[in-house]
């Protein structure tokens, strides 16, 4: 049975993340805006998942990709449990919208003017002005 954590600000990570979930969690609530209790369910989901592909990462790099067993050389069982963790939290994150660009300050274009305008170019720039 899985235990929901009480959260003491919504951008504080809930206390059943490890740290590599943790910082997911504070890297998202950085640059995104989640108060709804589903989008904040599915971001715990995909920062666990983070914490299971991180753990199985790194038993993965102590054992290597491949291990030995009596009869032949084999791929680490883990590896799948690794791909399919990151492929979770993918699919959760891109649920949440997240795999757009984050929103900004401003509304509408940027404030500056990039590339030229008319009130830029002058006759001397004109090479077919005679």
């Amino acid at each position: 049975m899985s235990k929901i954590a009480v959260l003491a600000t919504p951008s504080s990570p809930p206390s059943s993340l490890g740290e590599p979930g943790a910082k997911l969690w504070r890297s998202i609530m950085k640059q995104y805006v989640i108060r709804d209790a589903g989008g904040l369910a599915i971001l715990e989901q995909a920062c666990i998942s983070r914490d299971r592909s991180t753990g199985f990462a790194a038993i993965i790099k102590h054992d290597g990709a491949m291990i030995r067993t009596k009869a032949v050389v084999k791929e680490h069982p883990l590896l799948k449990h690794e791909r399919e963790e990151r492929s979770l939290e993918s699919r959760l994150l891109q649920k949440l919208g997240l795999n757009l660009e984050a929103l900004h300050q401003g509304v509408g274009r940027p404030s500056k003017t990039v590339g030229i305008t008319l009130g830029n170019l002058s006759d001397d720039d004109d090479p077919d002005a005679a």
